[in-house]
């Protein structure tokens, strides 16, 4: 049997991950399903993807049953058509940013494996990989959702504590920015940034978990994290700022952190709380933490042993009198 060509691959691989041709258009989907083109068209552009001419053949039966599970959740009575695309939407941006990382992923072991110039190598490395990142990226969600539904269960038996259906609640929002990363950016190649990057993300995902505390988006060179307690919030602010930094200096923090309310939504987190702690991050100077009002009364009130240092008042957008502490860990 001949090996098969880069475009017989292709085929084979797309197959691999929908599960079978791509034999039905648009409106085969739609008809099959039940639901107008239209509201195909609004959860296929939720979803992320683009728009497909009505005469291709691009769908599969995987995509027909996709479809059905949104009319399923319709079915529930617990969604309307809106929270359906808002769902989809949410995990198309996450999955969509989740993909592109895999692949890469996937690139640099086929590469590593020194088989990237063979198409029937790369299948099989596709076919054997992706099912176990598959089962992985299953085992991890589950987990996941079994921490935050002990919250939202207590939650719901005390009546308060962080609930995404609309309501706000208190917490302790902290952002981290690597300083100086433009400049970084353009000192080094990018095999040494990828590296300085993983190793950001990487200890920033250790030290908030440690902390009890929950990531709830990474921006490049920054990084937004929460967490209920105004203590936990300074431990992993602490921490950072020692574990962080390479052993060449490369990768020092400023952090800031502010606490009230927020508004959780689709596992992110809005209001002027967020907003605050942003603005005190882009003023706080390398390797110091600053904290807002609430932030630094929190801190006083617990038995966190640690120095508060007033500065200058700052006048920053939207906010003209933010009076932010320095905290430092007590020697």
């Amino acid at each position: 049997m001949s090996e098969p060509s880069w475009g017989e691959a292709r085929r084979e691989v797309e197959d691999l991950l929908i599960g079978g041709d791509r034999t039905l258009r648009r409106a085969d989907v739609a008809d099959r399903a039940g639901v107008s083109l239209e509201q195909t068209g609004r959860l296929w552009s939720a979803l992320g993807f683009p728009r497909v001419a009505d005469d291709v053949e691009a769908f599969a039966e995987s995509d027909l049953d996709a479809l059905s599970y949104v009319e399923d959740l319709l079915a529930q009575d617990a969604f309307d058509e809106g929270e359906a695309l808002a769902i989809a939407r949410t995990l198309g941006q996450s999955m969509a940013r989740l993909a592109e990382w895999q692949a890469n992923l996937l690139r640099r072991v086929i590469a590593d494996r020194g088989t990237a110039d063979d198409p029937a190598a790369v299948v099989d490395s596709v076919r054997s990989l992706v099912p176990l990142i598959e089962k992985l990226q299953a085992y991890t969600w589950r987990r996941h959702l079994l921490v935050t539904a002990g919250r939202m269960m207590s939650a719901l038996a005390s009546e308060e504590g962080e609930e995404d259906d609309g309501r706000t609640s208190s917490a302790a929002v902290g952002f981290a920015d690597i300083v100086g990363f433009t400049s970084l950016s353009r000192r080094i190649d990018s095999d040494e940034l990828r590296a300085l990057l993983e190793r950001f993300e990487g200890v920033s995902n250790d030290v908030v978990s440690r902390f009890g505390g929950r990531i709830v988006k990474t921006l490049g060179d920054e990084v937004l994290f929460v967490c209920g307690d105004a203590s936990s919030a300074c431990e992993i602010a602490f921490a950072l700022h020692d574990e962080v930094p390479d052993p060449d200096d490369r990768l020092a923090l400023r952090v800031g952190l502010a606490y009230g309310d927020v508004l959780p939504r689709y596992g992110d987190v809005y209001g002027p709380t967020v907003n605050i702690a942003s603005r005190l991050t882009s003023h706080a100077r390398p390797g110091t933490t600053l904290l807002d009002d609430e932030m630094t009364d929190a801190v006083r009130a617990s038995d966190l042993d640690v120095d508060l240092r007033s500065v200058p008042a700052l006048h920053v957008r939207g906010y003209k009198h933010l009076k932010p502490h320095v905290a430092r860990r007590r020697s």
